[in-house]
């Protein structure tokens, strides 16, 4: 039996004539994207996931939370937290005592509580610097 090549049968068959090629007419989308290469950026909790501390070692792996106690500020014996130092008296004027912060107040607002001539020496104390002297020292 003689041997031939393939390619032979190919070029007899016709192989190598040229042929139209058809595409379809339609788009043809893909159901989903492709899967990103390795080093293309990471969603920030992806990478958040894959670059974080592993627990390798056994103690960390099998660690128990540490024993505390949930509510810290309820301990025995603690002070109490409100004190009622006296009772009111039943005898109190609510209105009374209104009008009393009011005359107070009234009385506050009239009373001066300024000195000029206190006020003239602070004002012959203070030094005013030359306004040339100023200048320079603000440009410094």
């Amino acid at each position: 039996m003689r041997s031939v090549s393939i390619l032979a049968l190919a070029v007899g068959a016709g192989a190598f004539a040229p042929t139209t090629i058809t595409r379809p007419s339609t788009a043809l989308a893909v159901h989903r994207p492709r899967v990103a290469a390795p080093n293309t950026q990471l969603k920030a909790a992806k990478k958040a996931n894959r670059l974080r501390p592993k627990k390798k070692m056994p103690s960390d792996i099998n660690r128990k939370p540490p024993p505390y106690d949930v509510e810290p500020q309820y301990y025995e014996g603690r002070p109490d937290e409100y004190v009622v130092e006296s009772e009111g008296s039943d005898d109190f004027d609510k209105n009374a005592h209104i009008a009393k912060v009011l005359a107070d107040l009234e009385a506050q607002a009239d009373y001066d509580n300024t000195d000029a001539a206190e006020e003239e020496k602070i004002m012959a104390s203070v030094k005013y610097p030359d306004p040339a002297v100023a200048f320079v020292a603000m440009a410094k």
